[in-house]
């Protein structure tokens, strides 16, 4: 079934149930990345949602999804359309481990929200797609880090968003593929319980220096004061059925 989702007041996108649909990480990561002003590269696209908020934020960059699923990509170029970012956007139907070399060193920003889980454990699905945006069958974590290193201008940034439980596992696909940590921020639902995610922006051969930002909570109740050290995440959006 096909529904419109917002994803700011004005805009809307088209999502599928065969495909992997807008996340509450998506939109972390669009809020942690800043601003963009040259070319993005959207790593593992699915149907275009990062990349269109980043395009939003951004009006003077310009932006590539790459997506090895065809019906995803078709949805993504059809949801570049509807917010109005034709001309800004683009997508490639692309293996991310296969990337043509045309790409390497072209582009100045790479923003993924990549599969969180190895095929042997955590989440599975009949559905191939979705088995393909959930899972690492197409690619891990260390292919995405290379992709970005590939595509990547020297001191370009990546931003990336990863279960906080694998952050050694994201820490040790940059080092590889020498990309630096610069900037990170740990995601809560709850101040009594771990954080579920990271978010991390990285740069191709960038100096040793991190800065760890206040941790970000999300809850229901995103208007009520901020416990202690956290900051409560607020973007208001809502389902319509189509």
């Amino acid at each position: 079934m096909r529904y419109e989702h917002h994803i700011t007041l004005e805009k809307t996108i088209i999502q599928d149930d065969r495909f992997f649909k807008l996340s509450q990480d998506s939109l972390l990561l669009s809020d942690f990345a800043p601003e963009q002003k040259g070319r993005i590269l959207d790593l593992g696209c699915g149907v275009g949602v990062l990349m269109i908020l980043m395009l939003l934020k951004s009006p003077r960059a310009h932006a590539l999804g790459l997506e090895i699923t065809e019906g995803a990509c078709e949805l993504a170029r059809l949801n570049l359309k509807k917010c109005g970012l034709e001309t800004q956007g683009g997508v490639l139907e692309c293996d991310m481990r296969l990337m043509p070399k045309r790409l390497y060193g072209y582009f100045d920003c790479c923003i993924s929200n990549p599969p969180y889980f190895s095929p042997s454990r955590g989440f599975s699905s009949p559905k191939s797609a979705m088995a393909a945006a959930r899972n690492e069958s197409c690619g891990d974590i260390m292919d995405v880090c290379r992709a970005a290193f590939y595509a990547l201008k020297w001191r370009g940034i990546f931003h990336v968003c990863y279960p906080a439980k694998r952050l050694c596992d994201l820490t040790e696909a940059l080092s590889a593929n020498r990309l630096e940590p610069k900037r990170m921020r740990f995601v809560y639902t709850s101040p009594e319980k771990p954080p579920y995610l990271v978010l991390l922006s990285a740069v191709k051969g960038g100096g040793r220096h991190l800065e760890v930002m206040a941790p970000l909570l999300v809850t229901k109740d995103s208007f009520a004061p901020s416990p202690g050290p956290f900051e409560h995440y607020r973007h208001p959006y809502s389902k319509q059925e189509k």
